[in-house]
């Protein structure tokens, strides 16, 4: 394959994951007493450390945000994004093992009515899938098509949030 193309595909990584925390860490710190719930309803943080952890959780977010949407340091962002994606499935799993899953998932904006599932948990560990691309694949060296590609990530991940986000259209009635 092209290296300039596998370059471009992990720019879209690097956008799309860089995109999905910095819309998860920015209202958390916005926030930050909302989340402080979330992350006490998990009970797997002593009730002393749960402000820490939530100032960390969401500073961790958006740092690695930065550093995948920059394009100046791609390789510590997918790092750090795979950290946290690994200790979000860790700390959901354990919670729907437990049958706790009345909790809200605290991932991000407009998704407080997402309980924990199994489905849910599934589907945070895919997030890990292009995360990994900027560990292997080097950013494009062209300013222009690094920029364009961590764009094209960013308009991708918005256009996932979207469907999962806005109600549906009710069609009916509707004449073409």
């Amino acid at each position: 394959m092209d290296m300039l193309v596998l370059q471009g595909a992990c720019g879209l990584c690097c956008g799309l994951v860089g995109g999905m925390f910095l819309l998860a860490g920015l209202p958390k710190l916005a926030d930050h007493d909302s989340f402080l719930g979330v992350i006490a309803s998990y009970r797997l943080v002593p009730p002393s450390l749960v402000t820490v952890a939530a100032w960390g959780i969401a500073l961790a977010e958006t740092l690695a945000a930065v550093a995948l949407l920059s394009g100046m340091a791609p390789r510590p962002g997918s790092l750090l994004s795979l950290a946290l994606i690994a200790m979000f499935v860790l700390a959901m799993g354990i919670n729907v093992a437990r049958g706790r899953t009345a909790l809200s998932c605290g991932c991000m904006p407009g998704s407080d009515g997402e309980h924990l599932s199994w489905k849910l948990v599934a589907r945070t560990a895919l997030c890990a899938l292009p995360a990994l691309a900027p560990v292997w694949i080097a950013l494009p060296q062209a300013t222009v098509l690094r920029v364009e590609s961590i764009v094209g990530g960013v308009c991708l991940f918005m256009m996932w949030r979207a469907t999962r986000v806005l109600a549906p259209t009710n069609a009916e009635g509707l004449s073409s």
